[in-house]
This record gives C-alpha cells, structure tokens and sequence, in this order.
C-alpha cells in the first residue's frame, strides 16, 4: 500500500514512532518535522569530550513495556544493566530512605499514618488501572489508603515538588499510576558505557531510515493551511510549503492551536504545560554516592530534587567523573526562576548540594537545560483529549498529553505514538495492533550490574 501523503509535527519520540508504525502499515510517503538538529525531544543528549550526556534524569523502568520493546527492537536491550538504587526523603536537614527499615521508622511520621502509607503503597502495587479515579483527587487518595496524617507529612510535599501544587488539585488518577510504577523501590536500567536515551534515539532515527520516513530536521512549521474542514499543508519558516492527506501533530498543544486556530477538539486547550530546569554538572571530586535520586521535600531549596547519575550509571562520561543532575519543576515557564540568569542558578544550586552533602561542589563543567513545556500538569480534571481532531477531519493527535494517567516516560510517548499510527491506519482499513504488542512485551531476565 502507497496510501496517502502523511506529516507528523515534530520529531520527539511520539512523532517517530508514530511514523514507524505507519511505515511499517505500508504507508510510503512520510515526512517527520523537526525543528531540532536530532530526533528524541525530551530524550535527547548533549555531548562533553565525545561523552553523551541526558538533557536530565532518564532511568529505564522495567514496567515500561513499550520502552523496552523498543529497545529489543534496535538490539539494544541484551546491553540493558539492572541496579537496585535508592531515593531519599532529605527533610530538615536529614534524609530518610524510606525503603528501609530503619529510614522508615525514623521518618517524621505517626505510626498510625506510616500503617496508612504501607496499605496504600499495597493497594498501588495491585492496581494498574486507575482509570476509575479521573476526577478525584490526589488529596482523596491518599486519605482513603493511608489518612490526612500520611498526606500532610509525605504527598502534600511530593505534589508541591512536582507540579507546585497541593494533593487537592492533583489527580488522584495519575498518583495511583505514579505508585504503582514505584520509581524508587524496584531495580532500575541503563546501558553500561554510554547514555541510554542516546543509543534509544539513534536507534529509532535508525528505523525510521530503513523503512523510508523522510525526516526534516532544523525544520519550523510556521503555520498550517485548511480547506473545507482539512488541513492541507504545512507552511514552514523558509516559506516551503508540505502538502499532505494527513497530519499527525505530536508537538505541544498550544504550539498546535496557534499553527491552526479554530481547533476545538475537546480537552484540547484546557493541557497546561510545566516547565524544567534541570543542570548537569561532572565533578571529580568524590561523592557519597549514598543514593541516586534524592528529594529535597524541606521545599525550602531551589532544586525539587539532585540526582547522582553515576550511581545508577558508574560508567557514564569519563572515567573518574560523577556526574551530579539538578532538577526543579516549576508550574509554568512564567516563574521568575525559569528565566533566572544561569549563575545565580548555578550559585543556588550549590547552596542545596552544600545542605545535602555537608561539602562545596567543585564541577568542571555545567549544562544548563530550560524546557518551556516539559510534561501537561495533571490535575484533578484532566482528560486526554481525542485522537483524532474534532475541528479538522484529517489530523490526529499524539503525545504524553494523551498517555494519562500513566505516568510520564520515554515509553508512554513511544505508546502513543504506537496507538495514534494504529488509528491512523484503522482510518484508511488496514488492521494493526502495533500498540498493543508493544504493551504486551514481556521483559526475560534483568541482568544485574
């Protein structure tokens, strides 16, 4: 099959997959925009010496099916290391490993609420469809399982941290979700001798060369053209002009609506986006690599978290090297700290790694990353809007915007890529089931570090 002419906006990991699946549907004529020098988005790299380097923290997890079908898919995952890592709580200037025992007892919590925590941590871990908790809130959540007490001394922080916002305004939905993937207890991927997201990336493009995708890199849409309730072109910044029968738009939500006003899709232009800062440093100083991911739930520091990417990955940059990740999620791009200048963030960042380790940071060099529309804030109402376009009949949607309430990853971009192509083909009568085997993947052994 030839089938139609398709454009997929923008080139991160929802676009490419997206156009894998098609192409792998026997869709011929395929273009992917990109207005970056790679394709990956969100999980792309920067590179330091000839060593590649995550925009920010990128970990592989092992319930993330789509990922690690990917991965088996560019040969990748039989290089895959597991390693069991540890998050902390730092609050009040001691931090607490609440996997353990000991960390547990002596967090700040009555036991009461601690008896609460341990049975909503249970009934997460059983759950995986949190589907009947959309509109209900994080808040209620965490009241039902574990008690006010738990959430006051524990969610209410992680809520603040994550979105600058209280349990009551996040979705109950998308915590459970959070939960059940539990981030900081179970083992964690990467691939020895280099950056993961760089070998998922280079892989994908990869695929996409084999199997024909035109891809446009350094490439601006400007606008997009209609005509009797369709879209019929995409006009870039050099004034060239796309035709095509399709589009799938994979790029934020309000870049789309402002490519193409008048789309009223529902849901569509209720996503807000929070904004990222994350700063990469390497150092040769050593560390107490006493955890990889430690959150600052004080919330009195500028960081909402520090990472030590070398104790996931001991092999990642230069050997000798630690590599130290600040990460602060803020609302939106309109907090004034978003548009700090980079040395008073690297100054206040510091500061927090001096509170935590008890030492100066002594880097050798700094990346300094400002993501404008990081991931959609999920709040309590949150809805994904639909796959296909309510306003133009010929362009369908694709994103993390649409992957709730599961959580934001590398792979739920991959899914919904995945599911938006399956839509896409189903519309022009060809069967596919491209996201669902990749959801079914089954991961054969976890080899360890």
């Amino acid at each position: 099959m030839s089938g139609p002419a398709v454009v997929v906006l923008g080139g991160g990991l929802s676009g490419a997959a997206a156009a894998y699946a098609l192409a792998l549907g026997g869709v011929s004529d395929i273009t992917v925009v990109e207005r970056g020098d790679t394709l990956g988005g969100l999980a792309g790299s920067f590179e330091r010496d000839g060593h590649f380097y995550p925009l920010g923290y990128h970990h592989i997890l092992h319930r993330d099916r789509v990922l690690l079908h990917f991965l088996d898919r560019i040969g990748a995952l039989p290089r895959v290391r597991w390693r069991r890592v540890r998050m902390l709580f730092d609050l009040g200037g001691r931090s607490y490993d609440l996997g353990t025992p000991g960390g547990f007892l002596g967090f700040p919590m009555r036991l009461r609420d601690k008896a609460g925590f341990v049975r909503l941590m249970l009934t997460a871990f059983r759950k995986r469809d949190w589907s009947d908790w959309q509109d209900r809130s994080a808040a209620e959540l965490v009241d039902t399982y574990a008690g006010a007490g738990a959430r006051t001394a524990l969610f209410e922080r992680l809520t603040r941290l994550k979105f600058e916002l209280p349990c009551d305004a996040v979705s109950g939905a998308w915590l459970g979700a959070r939960l059940h993937f539990r981030e900081g207890s179970a083992p964690l991927g990467y691939i020895p001798g280099t950056n993961w997201t760089t070998v998922l990336c280079d892989g994908v493009a990869r695929l996409l060369e084999e199997h024909g995708v035109k891809v446009r890199l350094r490439s601006t849409v400007q606008r997009l053209a209609t005509s009797g309730g369709r879209v019929v072109e995409a006009e870039l910044s050099t004034g060239e002009r796309l035709p095509a029968d399709l589009f799938v738009s994979t790029i934020p939500t309000e870049i789309y609506r402002r490519l193409v006003p008048g789309d009223h899709t529902p849901e569509l232009e209720r996503i807000a986006y929070s904004a990222l800062i994350s700063v990469i440093c390497a150092t040769r100083q050593p560390i107490d690599p006493r955890a990889y991911w430690i959150n600052l739930a004080s919330l009195d520091r500028t960081a909402c978290g520090i990472f030590l990417l070398s104790a996931l990955n001991p092999t990642i940059g230069a050997p000798g090297d630690t590599c130290v990740n600040f990460v602060t999620h803020l609302r939106g791009r309109d907090r004034p700290l978003f548009h700090a200048p980079d040395g008073e963030l690297l100054a206040r960042y510091a500061d927090d790694f001096r509170a935590v380790f008890g030492t100066e940071l002594t880097p050798f060099w700094t990346n300094v990353a400002r993501v404008p529309m990081y991931s959609p804030v999920f709040g309590r109402s949150f809805r994904n809007p639909p796959i296909r376009s309510a306003s133009w009949e010929n362009v369908y949607f694709a994103g993390n915007y649409r992957a709730f309430p599961s959580i934001v990853s590398t792979g739920t971009a991959l899914g919904s890529g995945l599911e938006t192509a399956d839509a896409v083909l189903a519309g022009l009568g060809v069967r596919s089931a491209r996201f669902a085997e990749a959801s079914a993947f089954r991961l054969r052994g976890m080899p360890r570090a």
